[in-house]
């Protein structure tokens, strides 16, 4: 019997839950703890000790462990990026966790930190980037390219061609038309359309999609 590999969570909110349910069903981690704020130590989540806060991350060094970003991305992608890049800058192994359920293409390539949830599907020729969320149900199809720090939401369709880029929110249900790309930090809202190129940043409702704000 092979031995699991020690994973320390980063991140303790309703996103951490849907990711804990994917790790256990891998079989091929062993859940050590997870940080949180100051002042969560000692909590239960799902079974699993708060064993440390955020700020004291750089004290796990040197136990063989690798880490995974457990905190969700909806309002900004910079908390997500903040804690990758620190735990890059500490040199830790950064783990990818994909759902046994979730349809891989073996000609697709996903980065390290990226969790791909349930019954999602990546196709041929697809990249996804580091430190993403495909969520549950989301489809990503040929040929695409998600940039880093990306949370292609629950149920969302990106078709083929496109590029995702940096940091990009893809809410719930929203459907990308082939061959578009969306520039970074750009919000994609719920149940959007989005036919035509976004260059800007900003917030896209609607079909089609529309800049809100």
């Amino acid at each position: 019997m092979m031995d699991k590999t020690r994973l320390q969570l980063v991140g303790g909110g309703g996103h951490c839950h849907s990711v804990i349910e994917s790790i256990e069903r891998t079989g091929i981690f062993d859940i050590v703890g997870i940080s949180e704020v100051p002042g969560r130590k000692g909590e239960n989540i799902l079974g699993y000790s708060v064993n440390i806060s955020d700020d004291e991350l750089p004290l796990l060094a040197n136990q063989n462990l690798c880490f995974l970003i457990t905190i969700g991305q909806i309002k900004s992608f910079e908390p997500r990026k903040r804690l990758f890049e620190l735990l890059e800058g500490l040199h830790y192994n950064v783990a990818t966790v994909i759902d046994p359920s979730a349809v891989i293409s073996k000609r697709a390539s996903i980065g390290k930190g990226t969790v791909v949830l349930r019954n999602a599907l990546i196709n041929t020729g697809v990249s996804v980037g580091c430190n993403c969320i495909i969520n549950t149900s989301a489809i990503v199809e040929h040929d695409s390219t998600i940039g880093n720090h990306v949370h292609i939401s629950t149920g969302a369709i990106i078709n083929g061609d496109c590029m995702i880029g940096d940091g990009c929110f893809i809410g719930s249900g929203a459907i990308i038309s082939n061959g578009i790309t969306i520039g970074p930090g750009a919000v994609v809202g719920a149940g959007a359309v989005v036919l035509k190129s976004i260059n800007h940043a900003g917030t896209y409702l609607g079909n089609p999609a529309r800049l809100i704000k």
